[in-house]
């Protein structure tokens, strides 16, 4: 793998871990966490 593609994907692997923090990324509990009231029928 290229040095700068090794760079690249370190520096995504770092931002992810600081934004989303290093539990699963699950889709289901992202959005729990982010939006707790979202909830399409209220709408």
């Amino acid at each position: 793998m290229p040095k700068w593609l090794e760079n690249f994907l370190k520096r995504i692997e770092e931002a992810n871990k600081k934004n989303l923090g290093s539990g699963k990324l699950d889709c289901c509990d992202l959005n729990k966490q982010t939006k707790p009231n979202n909830n399409s029928k209220d709408k």
